[in-house]
């Protein structure tokens, strides 16, 4: 492509004679991003770059081998290293870092580099856009590369890009005999054209059904095996769907909905077997989900009756239980008749009354299995324009299922509050102990009824509720604000900090606590309580802007586990909280969350020491400390020169340059 990425251009050092013997690592890192600048340096090492030579105008040029040769060029304009590369990536590309790093290591080793002339191939290349270089763009994605592998040939996927190219224009100047020619060689060649011309001629000629045994026998053989991806050594196995979805494409194309649908019910069967025993991060899953598109697609061109597609889509979703039909939002932003919709609650109920008569299963993935059955039964209710039907059946289910939310939702649309109000606290009774997590929001649409009726004593009251129920900073101060409405917010603040220092409940109804007694029956937190809970403490005084604050309790704190990542980020967050006023305490904290970050003696927890270290660069240089801080960063180099990871971080930190080394 021989893009210049100018808008990426790095601010090289003044240099009478080169312009890249003067570049830090954080330079480096500045121009290309940390992550590029990692794969320019896999790519370095791995001695992918090639004939490496000087321009002209003093900048560099070389091939650079990936999954094809790409021409390389690094030049520097007005300060600033602008790179071009015949590589579909469009930014600064691990290519371009990779001959900076191969010039500098040869000026390292006082290698001799020549220089070309403008009529150099790569240069050639680069001036008309790498028409000659072919490429696929799917395959050469800088921010899809993990582990570098040599040149190799692999299948690509295909994508819905428009094609175009060179190539494109090739063709379009060739007679017929010629195309047929070479059609006739590519089918030859490639048993994929073959299999392609095949199931052309198949539909063309008629022969339906046969292209659909085809396509059954190799779902059928697709599915048989799960998908796997092993991060540790690079091997993966992603079954390729591809044909399926090309098949099922040319069938709609020929307007024979009915057999994509049929097919449709074998591949989401198929496929949600396949996707349980698959382990591959939803790779899988997001082949199947790719076919179903064109099967939800084809629904509504069916020949079934409108009321049957919908109860086609309703199974579809209920039998779904990872995501593969996503593709069903196309068919049900269509607009689809009344009498549909009528007809599709008339088969729900029945469905759900069928369910009710066979053998109960309580167990929770027979009532959610059930919610969402009656789910669609209420939108259906609901688009057909029987709305008095809903609440009498969201009562039947609420006792069932427990989905008592549902119910009291229902009932305030439709401004029911008594029954409402009632059925919270039958539903809080019913499912507090086994189901806490519905209990805990039927609790909160309480406290939003009393907030709506602007109650807000019984909401200030409520909210100390979940207060002492999950202290946080959060719901302290939904209960400050609450209790302000109510008119006691002074009293209310002094009795809930309080509680967090010493772990004692306020008496009800006192001059302490002004608030009366819950209106629903108290329930008991997950955790016990072990005052002073200073975490809750210092986040309300990060909060309130209070460092005075933070660091007394941060000073009481008990000592945290090592390796909590809530600790380190509360730590982070309390060195910035008081680092304006106490920077020597923010400076003490970030070092100690850096050297347990190197302690791990793991890549990724480099990079989190490096963001802390830099944290202590910024302060210790605002204090005009840079000897200090060169001096530590020395101090840790030395005392970690083994790791070579950690190293390069702390090269990247004291603005070492490339060319000094390691």
């Amino acid at each position: 492509m021989g893009k210049d990425h100018s808008r990426n251009g790095a601010k090289s050092k003044p240099s009478q004679t080169d312009p890249f013997t003067p570049l830090t690592w954080d330079e480096l890192q500045d121009w290309a991003g940390a992550v590029i600048v990692s794969r320019g340096q896999r790519y370095q090492r791995s001695r992918l770059v090639q004939d490496l030579a000087r321009t002209s105008s003093g900048g560099l040029v070389a091939w650079v081998l990936g999954s094809h040769r790409y021409a390389t060029r690094v030049e520097s304009e007005a300060d600033e290293l602008v790179p071009a590369c015949t590589c579909p990536y469009g930014d600064v590309c691990k290519h371009a870092v990779a001959v900076v790093l191969e010039y500098l290591e040869q000026v390292k080793r006082n290698h001799a580099i020549s220089t070309v002339t403008e009529q150099d191939r790569r240069l050639q290349l680069l001036e008309h856009d790498g028409e000659e270089e072919e490429w696929d763009e799917d395959e050469e994605e800088d921010v899809a590369d993990e582990d570098f592998q040599p040149v190799t040939e692999r299948p690509t996927k295909r994508s819905g890009k428009a094609v175009s190219g060179p190539w494109l224009s090739y063709l379009e100047q060739q007679t017929q005999p010629q195309l047929l020619a070479l059609l006739k060689d590519l089918v030859q060649r490639y048993p994929d054209v073959r299999q392609f011309v095949q199931d052309r001629k198949n539909l063309s000629a008629g022969a339906v059904s046969k292209l659909v045994r085809v396509l059954r026998d190799e779902i059928a053989a697709l599915s048989a095996e799960p998908g796997w991806r092993r991060h540790w050594s690079g091997e993966d196995s992603i079954p390729d769907y591809s044909r399926v979805r090309d098949r099922l494409a040319a069938l709609l194309a020929q307007r024979h909905a009915d057999a994509v649908v049929e097919v449709g019910a074998q591949l989401l069967e198929a496929g949600t077997r396949q996707v349980e025993i698959s382990d591959d991060e939803g790779e899988t899953a997001e082949e199947i989900a790719s076919c179903l598109d064109i099967v939800f697609r084809a629904l509504p061109q069916s020949s079934r009756a409108p009321v049957e597609q919908m109860r086609w889509a309703v199974e579809a979703d209920l039998a779904d239980e990872y995501e593969l039909c996503r593709g069903a939002k196309v068919f049900w932003d269509r607009s689809h008749p009344v009498e549909a919709w009528n007809g599709l609650a008339e088969q729900l109920a029945q469905h759900l009354a069928q369910d009710r008569q066979n053998k109960a299963q309580d167990t929770f993935s027979e009532n959610f299995r059930r919610d969402r059955l009656s789910n669609w039964l209420i939108l259906a209710l609901e688009r057909a324009g029987r709305r008095d039907e809903i609440i009498p059946l969201c009562r039947q289910e609420a006792e069932k299922t427990g989905s008592y939310l549902r119910l009291v939702e229902q009932l305030t649309k439709a401004k029911q509050w008594e029954e409402a109000e009632a059925w919270i606290r039958k539903g809080i009774g019913a499912t507090e102990k086994r189901w806490p997590g519905i209990a805990a929001q039927l609790r909160t649409s309480f406290r939003e009824m009393r907030e709506r009726q602007q109650d807000w004593h019984s909401a200030a009251t409520l909210r100390a509720e979940e207060f002492f129920l999950e202290p946080s900073v959060q719901t302290f101060q939904a209960l400050e604000k609450a209790a302000q409405r109510a008119g006691v917010g002074s009293e209310i603040r002094a009795a809930a900090l309080q509680y967090l220092e010493t772990g004692t409940r306020p008496q009800p109804s006192t001059q302490l606590w002004p608030l009366s007694e819950s209106e629903l029956k108290p329930t008991t937190g997950r955790f016990p309580i072990q005052p002073p809970m200073t975490d809750v403490l210092i986040e309300i005084a990060i909060a309130e802007k209070q460092p005075d604050e933070v660091l007394r309790w941060y000073d009481q704190r008990k000592p945290r586990l090592r390796g909590w990542d809530t600790g380190w980020f509360t730590e982070d967050r309390i060195a910035e909280a008081v680092v304006a006023r106490y920077p020597e305490r923010a400076v003490a904290i970030w070092k100690q969350l850096a050297e347990s970050q190197i302690a791990l003696t793991k890549p990724k927890a480099y990079d989190s020491a490096a963001d802390y270290l830099r944290k202590v660069g910024r302060v210790l240089k605002q204090q005009g400390k840079e000897q200090d801080w060169q001096g530590y960063l020395t101090t840790l180099r030395l005392a970690h020169e083994r790791k070579r990871r950690l190293v390069e971080v702390l090269d990247v930190l004291a603005g070492r340059r490339i060319v000094d080394g390691r």
